[in-house]
């Protein structure tokens, strides 16, 4: 993989993640697929990862309902689920 191809994910996650984090829960467990799944869906309603990243709000807003909407999705779980 190239590094043109590589720098728009990592972006996208480090983003996801950093929602998540805020928005969802600190020790939520997010798989590789999860990230896909959140990219595409984000891309399909029409979301832009250039305009995110130039700080559009409508962007912004449009990722924090998605990753909202999965964070809800039932089997979601956190590290702290695991502990015994």
């Amino acid at each position: 993989m190239d590094e043109t191809t590589k720098q728009p994910k990592v972006f996208a996650n480090k983003v996801i993640r950093q929602i998540i984090t805020h928005m969802v829960a600190e020790d939520m467990i997010i798989s590789p697929e999860d990230y896909m799944q959140i990219r595409v869906v984000f891309r399909n309603c029409g979301g832009s990862w250039d305009q995110l990243g130039l700080g559009d709000i409508h962007q912004v807003e449009l990722l924090k309902t998605i990753i909202t909407s999965w964070g809800q999705m039932p089997g979601r779980k956190k590290e702290s689920d695991q502990l015994v």
